[in-house]
């Protein structure tokens, strides 16, 4: 019978609420290969743009996921970015033929840098007011001939612009007197690309992120279908491109002058949602995604899985597979490793992802712990850097003007840099004690000569003073900063010592003990600051936060969202005096120049390119197939046997220095029959057919590499030792007997009675049941004995935070109950 465990899971909501999180908060071939996708779909043009070809590299098993989309045959973008470009969106709709404009999710004013204030937005080109018959146009209004008259809006003699209309169940349609963003999607969380460039050859790229319900409610994407003739099935959305020239909606040309005819501008001002443009789009391409909340029964039980972000990715596409045919469901937990390795303790462990294995020592009853490795993957540095150059560069730079670059390389002492706040950009008011630093990486003569290209591409607005990075404790930061420590060169910065340009470590972090598993912000200096005669205290954390974890990193680096806040001017509703915050505005495409510190799940899932990483031979290698591997070959044996951890200083030069292996692990004592044969079928199918890569349900994700086949044996040996033993308990060892006190009177002593004869020796404890190896088999598994890192008496201290959360008494704890992935944050 499967247990639901409501207990445990509030204690891991708490952990993950707090333990996680207790610090201060064109790609390249430097990924693991993965085959290319097999639904990529391909549209063409018609009329004006008869010779544009348009390709989605992925239309089917999609999730909150970057999918490359490329062009050929269009006329390239002008400089000034007025016109010839693509503008692309998201949409819902039912209808076999498409959607309609009123369904697509675009029109939000993320595109301050556009020279035009209007082609985001949802106006539409309208008369502004009811003309007779014949009547003419008035002058200097863009009026678009195919658009209905005045009656779309509630205020006629207004803005009008088009209403957006959700799925059924998000709720009603904005109004045409409104701007139509704000409810369902506003800056921060739009996909929608508002001006993809095309290049001087005729062809242009971008990775677009796609949207689920989670993401993008008003679409509804991905969301399992209840009723109808398609219940039980994920809805469909679709992308709608709408290809620009130099024509707008009323046929004049922006490439003449007004005097002669032209536009009144020379840069195109209308929505692409205007009926004419609209007209105009490629033939919509259906986007088919994986079910989202109901990939697998309601109402049935879950067997929990918890423990660290590097398995989530494949947990997530395995799930749905598992339960499919009335197969065990799974919920996943994410947590830190540390948090895993303490639920191995206790009596419901469950099964457990974690990179190293609990400590081997004593626990009071014994119990032996098996081990399987489940994934490879690989710790990076990702980053998206876009070609800026500055105004004054030569023609043959600046066209190539927001191309993407497409390698990077990084010496320890480099990442140092950026993890400890040591460019003076990252700190406000420029301290002292960075003065002589470079403002940001752009700037710094290490990088430089290393990435010469930054220094014709990169101009003032290239602002990169850090690496964004999870504020969750982990194993893999610990081989990171191992990895750091290591290097003599970045050690000796550390310790204060100045690089051979005079660049020298914050104060803050020197002399930082190493290696630790998070990314401390030590630096909490804030300056005053007055915002239209508001006070605000900004402080480098605040510009420059932690993530929650790696998946909002690397979303967010793609999105161009640094996550910070900033004085808005605004009055704070709690002081009058002092300015309210909010986001900072995101970098629109074309202007990214991001890093994060994620797993290679994580880079590919948000085409995110990884940097080339120095290894100990002095080869700058990226994590590719073969590198990973030969990484994975240098890494160090645990006291447990068959359980390996990265060893970040590989002697091999073509060794990538941050490989990742997660081990399943579990305690079959703890299990009860039942639960054993679905962690043992679990283990047999992620290390068989889950390690096929590819797209969609059970598949392994691009990031991940499949299995070396002495890995899978030794899993699947784990997987027969999972089920043989499960709930077989261990000996209780007997209980200690008292010796009497000492008798501390000052009488005589009682004489000694006579010694009574020894008794006969007690049989020994039967020994624990022993995880060995079936005899058909030779692999070892995995196996040790563990004690609870954590005390009684902190589980004991956070007991009553746990129930607060169940009560709805605090929310700081958000949702940690995974099946599929789901990754919201509020506010």
């Amino acid at each position: 019978m499967i247990r639901h465990r409501v207990g445990r899971l509030l204690l891991v909501a708490l952990v993950l609420a707090t333990g996680g999180a207790l610090m201060v908060p064109a790609t390249a071939a430097a990924a693991p290969t993965t085959p290319a996708p097999a639904s990529a779909v391909t549209v063409s043009g018609s009329d004006a743009f008869a010779s544009l070809r348009f390709t989605v590299a992925q239309t089917k098993g999609l999730i909150n996921q970057t999918v490359h989309l490329s062009w050929t045959g269009a006329k390239p973008t002008d400089s000034g970015r007025g016109y010839n470009y693509l503008q692309i969106m998201q949409c819902w709709g039912d209808d076999a033929a498409g959607p309609r404009r009123e369904q697509c999710q675009y029109g939000t004013p993320i595109a301050a840098s556009y020279i035009s204030a209007a082609q985001w937005s949802r106006s539409l080109s309208v008369r502004p007011k009811k003309l007779p018959p014949g009547e003419p146009d008035p002058p200097g209004v863009l009026i678009d001939k195919a658009e209905l008259t005045p009656e779309q809006t509630d205020k006629p003699g207004s803005a009008t612009y088009l209403p957006f209309v959700p799925v059924e169940a998000s709720g009603p349609p904005t109004k045409p007197s409104e701007p139509g963003y704000g409810l369902y999607f506003d800056p921060s969380t739009t996909n929608e690309v508002q001006l993809g460039v095309t290049r001087e050859d005729g062809n242009g790229a971008i990775d677009f992120e796609m949207q689920t319900t989670l993401e993008a409610p008003g679409l509804d994407c991905g969301r399992v279908r209840t009723s109808g003739p398609d219940a039980g099935k994920p809805r469909h959305c679709w992308l709608v491109v709408v290809p620009r020239d130099d024509t707008e909606v009323n046929g004049k040309k922006v490439t003449v002058p007004t005097d002669q005819g032209g536009h009144l501008h020379d840069y195109l001002d209308s929505s692409p949602l205007s009926q004419f443009n609209w007209n105009r789009r490629l033939p919509p391409i259906r986007l088919d995604f994986e079910p989202v909340g109901l990939s697998c029964p309601l109402g049935k039980a879950e067997r929990a899985l918890s423990g660290n972000e590097f398995v989530a990715d494949a947990v997530l596409r395995w799930q749905p597979a598992l339960c499919a045919n009335d197969g065990p469901v799974f919920g996943f937990v994410q947590m830190p490793d540390r948090q895993a390795r303490d639920l191995l303790g206790g009596d419901d462990p469950g099964l457990v992802f974690l990179a190293k294995p609990a400590a081997k020592a004593s626990m009071i009853d014994d119990r032996a712990l098996v081990y399987a490795p489940v994934s490879i993957s690989a710790y990076t540095v990702a980053f998206i850097m876009e070609r800026q150059p500055p105004g004054n560069a030569p023609a043959e730079v600046k066209a190539n003007d927001g191309k993407l670059i497409e390698q990077l390389k990084l010496t320890p002492r480099l990442v140092a840099k950026l993890l400890t706040q040591s460019y003076s950009g990252a700190i406000p008011g420029g301290p002292d004690y960075l003065k002589g630093n470079p403002t940001r990486l752009s700037q710094d003569e290490e990088f430089l000569i290393l990435n010469p290209e930054f220094r014709k591409y990169a101009s003032l607005s290239m602002f990169t003073v850090d690496a964004m990075a999870s504020s969750v404790d982990m194993d893999a930061n610990e081989s990171l900063w191992e990895w750091v420590n290591a290097d003599p060169e970045a050690r000796a910065w550390l310790n204060g010592t100045p690089d051979q340009y005079g660049m020298k470590v914050n104060k803050n972090h020197q002399n930082v003990a190493l290696p630790v598993q998070n990314f401390p912000k030590s630096d909490l200096t804030c300056v005053q600051e007055k915002v239209n005669g508001l006070k605000a205290e900004v402080c480098g954390n605040t510009r420059h936060p932690l993530a929650a974890d790696m998946h909002e990193a690397g979303r967010s680096v793609n999105r161009g969202d640094t996550l910070g806040r900033e004085p808005n001017g605004v009055r704070d509703p709690n002081d009058r005096e002092r300015s309210a915050f909010s986001k900072i505005g995101r970098s629109v495409v074309g202007k990214r120049a991001m890093l994060a510190v994620v797993d290679t799940a994580t880079a590919r899932r948000y085409g995110l390119t990884e940097a080339l990483l120095r290894n100990a031979a002095g080869e700058f290698v990226a994590p590719s197939e073969a590198a990973v591997l030969a990484g994975v070959a240098e890494m160090t044996p645990s006291d447990t046997p068959g359980v390996k951890i990265t060893n970040p200083r590989p002697k091999a030069a073509n060794a990538y220095p941050l490989p990742a292996v997660t081990y399943a692990a579990t305690a079959p004592s703890m299990l009860t029959k039942d639960s054993g044969k679905d962690y043992a079928r679990l283990l047999r199918y992620v290390t068989g057919d889950g390690q096929v890569p590819g797209e969609g349900t059970g598949k392994l994700p691009a990031g991940y590499i499949p299995l070396p086949q002495d890995m899978r044996d030794q899993a699947a040996a784990t997987a027969t030792v999972i089920e043989r033993d499960a709930g077989i308990k261990p000996p209780v060892p007997p209980e200690p007997v008292e010796e009497p006190a000492a008798d501390t009177a000052t009488e005589d002593p009682a004489p000694a009675p006579e010694p009574a004869p020894a008794p006969e020796p007690a049989p020994a404890p039967a020994p624990a049941p022993q995880a060995a190896v079936p005899p058909a088999k030779t692999t070892p598994v995995a196996q040790s004995k563990t004690t609870p890192s954590t005390p009684v008496a902190w589980v004991m201290r956070y007991l009553l935070a746990g129930l607060l959360i169940a009560g709805g008494l605090t929310t700081a704890a958000g949702p940690v109950l995974t099946r599929l992935g789901a990754r919201t944050r509020v506010g």
